[in-house]
């Protein structure tokens, strides 16, 4: 219901538009009479009437006034002018003043109706229009947050087609004007279960950023972050610093203020690795893979704070290129340290292999991962034919490593997860070996096994490697299995050599080199002796029986 408010100092006038309103099946509803322009204004700020009708001649304040008046005041309705003047002063004077509705007396109700019809549907139109502005903006402001997120992401990503990214983000209320621009990674590491932050919910980052932006960061520096994992923020710093290196300085100080902070009150280390400072931000991008390179590549020491420049110098003052190929001695030591169950020596071998990893420059994270991923692998194969029955796949925390590891992974995350897969196979084997009649013989048939094809493997090695003298372990191994040591390891090479000869494409000097025997003649005679056929004759054998 429309509500209007009728401006005439003659009375009959007054009346007869009050009258046909009433009586009109309009949903109007006149709400009062003013006999002038002094009362109208009065009544109008009372009353909030939608529509007026004035007309243009009364005494003390005119029509044109009185419409001039309540413009002034900001009160927003709409007007009819009724005027007896046709003439073109008035009607320019009443357009500027933005009415374009008339009424000429004399007038019929039809003609009133006609203009209030025209009225209500443009005030309908208006009021539709204004709903639907108010659900676009709460539909922005909903999802502010989540476009905010979206261009960022472009911007990190180098995928923003935007020409001017300041004024696109000035758009979506992102003030990112600022004299340098530089992109870190950071991480919060723990032992927790649960952790109040997880980087996947853009809200908790939200909350996460006003904490660390009020306690820690200057005013010249504005952070605004995004994450592309739940256990990793990629941020971009903002600062208006005249210097670089106060730009520098600062942001340094700051995140070691937050990793000391995070540490005493909620056991949390923070890591944060920086890319490049650069003047322009369209150039994010490059500093965000700078920063991606530093988090994947450094096992991180006492610093939080690890910086792209730092750290490919510190490669690049480096006197050796390691090799490219994975360190198979090193993994060897540690497949027989877990199978020993020598817990502690199967992690001094771990740390060397990552440390070897380590080495390899920013650009080769790619083949790092991979070869990571085919250690694992070649843990948990040997491991099972060990007698382990555990497999990779039954391992929660390696199921998630192998999901998070290309995305996000550190070689530092790498070291834990390995460092707690050892701790639990060393912890297996130890029970399969206290399950045997004699950890001795284990152990001695373990190192046999584990070099079949080392020539210079004999008694004297393996009771080094043991710890006990070669005349107890003669002894032992004898009394427990009714075999001599050397004959136990001829019988083991020769059942290794028969395998190996059943595939055809095998060679026999292959075949004998992998069994101890740097002699193909002497392996033959040996193997003539074991098998009652030479290699050459046990392979054609092995051809006819098929």
């Amino acid at each position: 219901m429309y509500r209007i408010l009728i401006a005439d100092d003659e009375a009959y006038v007054r009346d007869l538009v009050a009258k046909s309103i009433n009586l009109s099946t309009l949903e109007i509803e006149v709400v009062g009479c003013a006999e002038d322009g002094t009362q109208a204004i009065e009544m109008i700020e009372q009353l909030k009437p939608d529509i007026l009708i004035t007309d243009i001649c009364m005494p003390q304040l005119s029509g044109l006034e009185l419409i001039k008046a309540v413009k002034d005041t900001g009160i927003n309705l709409k007007t009819v002018i009724i005027s007896g003047y046709d003439d073109f002063t008035y009607a320019r004077t009443a357009m500027e003043l933005g009415v374009t509705n008339y009424l000429l007396k004399p007038f019929l109700p039809d003609e009133l109706f006609e203009v209030l019809g025209k009225l209500m549907e443009e005030m309908e139109n208006n009021t539709s229009l204004l709903r639907n502005m108010m659900k676009l903006q709460n539909h922005f402001d909903d999802n502010l947050m989540f476009i905010q997120e979206r261009f960022l992401k472009d911007i990190l990503l180098n995928k923003s087609d935007k020409k001017n990214l300041i004024e696109e983000g000035r758009a979506i209320k992102l003030e990112l004007k600022a004299h340098y621009y530089c992109c870190g990674i950071l991480k919060l590491q723990t032992d927790a279960v649960d952790i109040k932050w997880n980087f996947s919910n853009q809200n908790l980052i939200e909350d996460f950023l006003r904490i660390i932006m009020d306690e820690y960061f200057d005013q010249d520096t504005k952070n605004y972050a995004v994450s592309f994992h739940d256990k990793q923020l990629a941020i971009i710093f903002c600062s208006n610093h005249t210097d670089v290196f106060d730009f520098y300085t600062g942001l340094r100080t700051s995140l070691e203020k937050m990793n000391l902070s995070f540490q005493k009150y909620y056991n949390i280390r923070l890591i944060c690795a920086l890319g490049k400072i650069y003047p322009r931000l369209e150039q994010a991008s490059c500093s965000y893979e700078e920063s991606l390179l530093v988090t994947k590549t450094i096992l991180p020491d006492q610093n939080c704070v690890m910086n792209y420049e730092e750290i490919k110098q510190h490669m690049a003052n480096r006197s050796l290129e390691p090799l490219r190929n994975r360190p198979q001695e090193l993994e060897g030591r540690l497949i027989l340290s877990i199978r020993l169950a020598r817990k502690e020596k199967a992690l001094s071998i771990l740390n060397e292999i990552i440390q070897y990893y380590e080495s390899f420059d920013l650009t080769s994270m790619e083949y790092v991962n991979m070869s990571i991923f085919g250690l694992v692998f070649s843990l948990d194969n040997a491991l099972m034919e060990s007698g382990s029955t555990f497999r990779i796949w039954q391992d929660e925390k390696m199921k998630q490593y192998f999901k998070d590891q290309l995305l996000c992974g550190t070689l530092y995350e790498t070291k834990l997860m390995l460092e707690d897969y050892i701790i639990k196979r060393c912890d297996e084997f130890s029970l399969i070996i206290s399950n045997q009649s004699d950890k001795l013989v284990y152990d001695i048939k373990t190192l046999i096994e584990h070099n079949l094809a080392n020539e210079d493997f004999n008694l004297e090695s393996a009771s080094s490697q043991l710890f006990f003298s070669a005349n107890y372990v003669r002894q032992v191994f004898k009394q427990k299995t009714g075999e001599g040591f050397t004959e136990y390891l001829i019988q083991k090479r020769m059942e290794r050599a028969g395998e190996l000869l059943q595939n055809p494409t095998n060679k026999i000097q292959d075949v004998a080199l992998s069994t101890g025997y740097s002699s193909q003649r002497y392996f033959s005679s040996c193997f003539k002796k074991y098998y009652g056929y030479t290699p050459t004759e046990y392979k054609e054998k092995l051809q006819t029986d098929k």
